[in-house]
């Protein structure tokens, strides 16, 4: 076939770029769960809807400034190729646009990192307009499966019925490069769907998953009373130790060690949303075998959460949330560590989070002996409490924070 009856080379990539982008998008926004754990895929999806979009506008410019080929069919069988061609183009610039006007309408804010690195501002919308974008975009959805199989059984019929060499043209051999690549966003679009699980989802039972955070948190969080008592001990030992005469030697200082982790997870309808903090240093004076007169001070930079994804980072951090440029730190301090039994300890402490401060428990214990200590514990804390996640994007998740922690630390 001569090169004036095939498409250019950069229409030929543009082509097959958009084709296994689109097969992949379709299949992945029918099939990503509509629950927590289809955050990510969420994300990666408005990623490549707003690639599809550059690229359609690319191929649009290189086809209005290049001719191209022929039409092999005339009649109604040409008229009904050239409106499903343009009809692609048409929705290949409308769903990532009404994605887009989504999201940027959305009465939770999400912020769209172009996967995750590129920043992509929304467009100036009233939430008023996210219902209409939301049915627009879901409308133009299923007209897109419907062109793109309309697309597929026309290239098909004219390589296996009419045999006229359509596919050639946008090949650089005489076909057969061009229907793998057929057959390759097919199966694309197959995979992506059936490895998800099929038609979009929720994971797991939100009421039974609801039930067991319920019950996670009743075992772990201590009571209002106990919480109370916990405070009028730790200020009747300070009492104490003010009127003894002759103070005991000062507890051991302990160095933390690189290495440890502070990780967190909290129940989100249902499923469980976990990150941890990079950052954070400990001053411990305890001698383990007396521990009443130790003094523990942990101080956590909140700007090192993460949970492993940008977007929800940066949500994390965000005023909503952590507000950690307003209060870059957290602090917890005790001076009320008791001996429960064997290696575990508990200590009666005050957390200091988001410019709010209140009584908190951790439970923890110690192995090992001498001059090396290994550290485990945690604590539950009640993150309305402090004013953590009080805005719509926190509407579905638990009230209690799971916080654990590990680490080594040297005398």
């Amino acid at each position: 076939m001569g090169a004036q009856q095939r498409y250019s080379t950069v229409a030929m990539v543009l082509h097959w770029l958009i084709a296994l982008a689109l097969a992949g998008e379709i299949a992945l926004g029918h099939a990503m769960p509509r629950d927590a754990s289809g955050f990510a895929l969420f994300q990666l999806h408005k990623s490549i809807g707003i690639t599809i979009l550059l690229l359609t506008v690319l191929r649009l410019g290189w086809r209005l400034t290049h001719r191209p080929p022929a039409a092999v069919e005339a009649g109604w069988q040409g008229v009904l190729a050239g409106g499903v061609h343009w009809l692609l183009y048409a929705f290949m610039l409308a769903a990532p646009l009404t994605g887009w006007a989504l999201v940027s309408s959305a009465p939770i804010e999400v912020p769209t990192l172009l996967f995750g690195t590129i920043p992509l501002p929304h467009l100036p919308i009233a939430e008023a307009w996210n219902e209409l974008a939301e049915e627009s975009h879901e409308l133009l959805a299923w007209l897109g499966i419907g062109l793109f199989v309309l697309h597929v059984a026309g290239a098909l019929r004219h390589h296996f019925l009419l045999k006229d060499g359509l596919l050639a043209r946008m090949s650089p051999d005489k076909g057969g490069f061009a229907l793998g690549m057929l057959v390759l966003s097919l199966l694309l679009g197959a995979g992506v769907f059936l490895g998800l699980g099929g038609e979009g989802h929720e994971h797991g039972d939100h009421d039974h998953g609801d039930d067991h955070a319920a019950e996670q948190v009743a075992l772990a969080e201590p009571t209002p009373e106990a919480t109370e008592t916990a405070a009028e001990e730790e200020a009747v030992a300070e009492e104490e130790a003010v009127e003894e005469e002759a103070p005991a030697a000062p507890p051991p200082a302990w160095t933390v060690q690189p290495g440890g982790s502070l990780r967190f997870s909290v129940d989100n309808a249902g499923s469980a949303m976990t990150g941890s903090f990079a950052r954070w240093t400990g001053d411990i004076a305890m001698d383990p075998d007396a521990p009443e007169s130790a003094t523990i001070t942990i101080r956590v930079d909140l700007a090192s959460a993460s949970m492993g994804d940008a977007t929800q980072d940066e949500m994390l951090r965000g005023p909503d949330f952590l507000s950690a440029a307003a209060n870059p730190a957290a602090t917890w301090r005790s001076t009320s560590v008791r001996r429960l039994s064997g290696n575990r300890y508990e200590a009666d402490g005050t957390l200091s989070l988001h410019g709010a401060s209140h009584p908190q428990r951790i439970a923890f214990t110690l192995a090992g002996s001498g001059n090396r200590r290994s550290v485990e514990g945690s604590a539950s804390i009640d993150r309305n409490a402090f004013g953590v996640g009080t805005g719509p994007s926190a509407s579905d998740l638990a009230g209690q924070v799971r916080l654990t922690f590990a680490f080594e630390a040297t005398r």
